[in-house]
């Protein structure tokens, strides 16, 4: 189905057309060109194919609007990009930046328009986080008009929105202890689950993603290389299997031997493709799994944190231990933040098991 802010739309005659700039007139007005099809995919495809071209001509730089140069933008690093950021790019682009500023030529964007059209987002209801995720892809295309197309621009120099991050909230040693307690008193599978990404600090796509062949009792580990998300697309989202967040999320975490011996208890699939979460082919949709955690905690008797505050639970236990920042960091697969030479820190497994020690006693005797 066509996008707002996409220019194709279907004709009485049932053809689809397709709109694009081609170029501007010497008052300055937009010169149109069109493309027609059968369908509207294939509208689209030729579209795109007319947007490059132009984009390819060196004479046309000054004219290039920001919706092609976007499409460019796309285009050239779609192999590039996780098919989540592909999709998240584009809806960011389709629903913010292209109604807005799609037809505008890259050349006339200046800092303050850019800035002004960002806090008009805001004013409108966009949340500080998201305003900033529409500044960085803006910017992102910008640069890359830059660098790749020739072009000039001065809205280079915008200022991206301040936000104030959220507070992280993080368990209780209590409140551990009582969720500990609670599980074990009946376990489950989402009980065990929950304490499985408290032990680990598995994110929740990670946790949604695990299959038994990833959960090692022999060894101790839990080896992480994908994670679900639930995607936009045409036509609504659809849920996939992708590599992790970053080439640092990859990584094997230690698994205390109470949560070993826990895991042991558990049914255990014969198939080592089958999802941990499920026991199917199929893996588990993260928002059941948050529904499910929610329920655990209102039964437990403990307030409500999201998801993610056990990750960071699982980092404050660890620090509280005393493990290193730096084993924490390779422990929850972080990137690090201000350095060069050492993007990502890896730990080998013996000192990651050594690590696992400082956090079995957030699980009671057994």
């Amino acid at each position: 189905m066509p996008k707002r802010g996409e220019n194709i739309y279907k004709r009485k005659d049932g053809r689809w057309e397709g709109r694009y700039i081609r170029g501007r007139s010497p008052s300055g007005g937009a010169v149109y060109g069109y493309v027609y099809a059968c369908s509207y995919r294939e509208c689209r495809v030729k579209r795109q194919k007319q947007l490059e071209a132009l984009g390819d001509a060196p004479e046309q730089a000054a004219s290039l609007t920001l919706a092609q140069a976007a499409g460019r933008f796309l285009a050239d690093r779609e192999k590039q990009l996780k098919e989540s950021t592909r999709a998240r790019y584009a809806y960011l682009l389709r629903h913010y930046i292209l109604p807005g500023l799609g037809e505008s030529p890259v050349g006339q964007l200046t800092a303050n328009g850019i800035s002004d059209f960002l806090g008009g987002l805001q004013r409108g209801g966009l949340s500080g986080k998201s305003a900033r995720d529409v500044g960085v892809l803006l910017k992102s295309v910008l640069k890359y008009s830059v660098r790749r197309l020739e072009c000039s621009c001065p809205g280079l120099e915008a200022e991206l929105p301040v936000y104030r991050r959220k507070q992280v909230s993080v368990f209780s040693a209590d409140e551990v202890q009582r969720l500990a307690r609670w599980v074990l008193s009946a376990p489950d599978g989402t009980g065990v689950a929950v304490l499985l990404a408290l032990n680990t600090g598995l994110r929740l796509g990670e946790l949604c993603a695990l299959q038994f062949g990833d959960i090692d009792l022999k060894s101790g580990v839990v080896r992480v290389s994908k994670t679900v998300q639930r995607i936009p697309g045409e036509g609504g989202t659809r849920l996939a299997v992708q590599p992790p967040k970053s080439d640092s999320s990859r990584r094997a975490v230690p698994l205390p031997g109470d949560m070993a011996a826990l895991l042991n208890r558990l049914p255990r699939s014969d198939s080592a493709q089958r999802y941990f979460l499920t026991g199917t082919d199929t893996p588990m949709e993260p928002r059941t799994m948050q529904y499910r955690y929610r329920a655990l905690l209102k039964a437990a008797g403990i307030t409500y944190r999201n998801f993610h505050a056990l990750r960071h639970s699982c980092a404050s236990l660890l620090f509280a231990q005393g493990v290193s920042l730096k084993e924490i960091q390779a422990w929850l697969g972080h990137s690090t933040i201000g350095t060069t030479a050492n993007i990502y820190t890896h730990l080998d497994e013996n000192n990651k098991l050594s690590s696992a020690n400082a956090i079995i006693a957030i699980l009671p005797e057994m």
